[in-house]
């Protein structure tokens, strides 16, 4: 038998300037990832995982599922491997809707319910899950 010696690393894929604003609100997220991915023009589900540090800043962001008009597969081991790689504390997780309609399903509501366990175990703040609809967001917590 034989096993592998591993070696995990992050990629920047790009650069944001964000000026070390205070994240205060769902709208402050909601107007910086739509600057920079503009889900609300999305044509299929997108989630986002933001990271954040001791200050509510952003430290990164990730995509971490991609679905189709109606629904999107969340990694959650993926939410955290990357949480952990980015060295940070707090989290807010962000997906659209398609259809338009910012309003949460009881899939949006069991998964916030899952990961919200799992940070807590896991010992990360999960600050919010956004749903990112046509001019409009709601948050699932």
């Amino acid at each position: 038998m034989k096993y592998s010696k591993i070696k995990l690393q992050m990629l920047k894929e790009k650069n944001f300037e964000y000026n070390s604003k205070r994240i205060k609100n769902s709208e402050d997220i909601v107007r910086t990832i739509n600057e920079n991915e503009e889900l609300e023009k999305a044509t299929q589900e997108n989630a986002l995982l933001i990271c954040l540090n001791t200050k509510n800043q952003i430290i990164c962001y990730s995509e971490i599922g991609k679905g189709g008009l109606s629904d999107c597969y969340i990694d959650i081991q993926g939410i955290f491997k990357t949480a952990l790689l980015c060295n940070c504390n707090k989290i807010i997780i962000c997906h659209n809707h398609p259809s338009g309609i910012a309003e949460a399903s009881q899939e949006d509501i069991r998964a916030t319910k899952r990961i919200k366990e799992m940070a807590r175990i896991m010992d990360f703040e999960l600050l919010d899950h956004i749903i990112i609809g046509e001019n409009d967001f709601v948050s699932c917590m």
